[in-house]
């Protein structure tokens, strides 16, 4: 399984040389959001200070600040880059527009087993036990990425059944989280 990092799209309204130059400012974010991403994937948030991320961009701290208003912006930019990634990797591998809760469940069981998934499934909880403490972006960034994630499994599961989303997100919840816990 691949897992994704989309890029954003950028729209141009502006005269065309400012256009450029607030292109290029748009690429260089996405690029320093992407290090970013992978930064988190590689360490979490044990390593996660405003130097530590800037130099996983090959930037300053300085630097990173002229792009991102906060570093709460930046974190939470590479986080829905990762979640994003992660429901375009699972619509592939379930690519029927109508699933069932069980079908799911296994395809979530199954990708949370892969060694390119497991990263991202640890970053995940460790976002979900700060979010539970209100800390920094994480709360917010917790929210949206569940929201994202009931929707894409309300979308599978179709109208008659959407309402069974939130106890099907719940159970793949409970089986990754036993998955990293046993190490399996």
């Amino acid at each position: 399984m691949v897992l994704y990092l989309r890029q954003g799209t950028y729209a141009m309204s502006r005269p065309l040389k400012e256009a450029g130059a607030a292109k290029a400012a748009q690429q260089k974010k996405q690029e320093i959001v992407a290090a970013v991403a992978q930064h988190l994937l590689q360490h979490g948030f044990r390593n996660s200070g405003l130097r530590a991320l800037a130099k996983s961009a090959g930037l300053s701290d300085r630097m990173v600040m002229y792009y991102f208003e906060t570093k709460e912006d930046l974190v939470t930019q590479a986080l829905l880059l990762l979640a994003d990634g992660l429901s375009h990797s699972l619509s592939e591998i379930l690519p029927n527009p109508r699933a069932s809760g069980a079908q799911i469940i296994n395809t979530m069981r199954t990708a949370g087993a892969t060694p390119e998934v497991k990263p991202l499934l640890r970053l995940w909880f460790e976002i979900v036990g700060l979010a539970m403490h209100e800390e920094g972006p994480y709360r917010g960034a917790a929210q949206l990425i569940l929201e994202d994630w009931e929707n894409w499994i309300k979308a599978k599961l179709g109208p008659k059944r959407e309402h069974l989303a939130p106890d099907v997100l719940a159970q793949i919840e409970g089986h990754l989280l036993v998955l990293l816990l046993r190490g399996d």
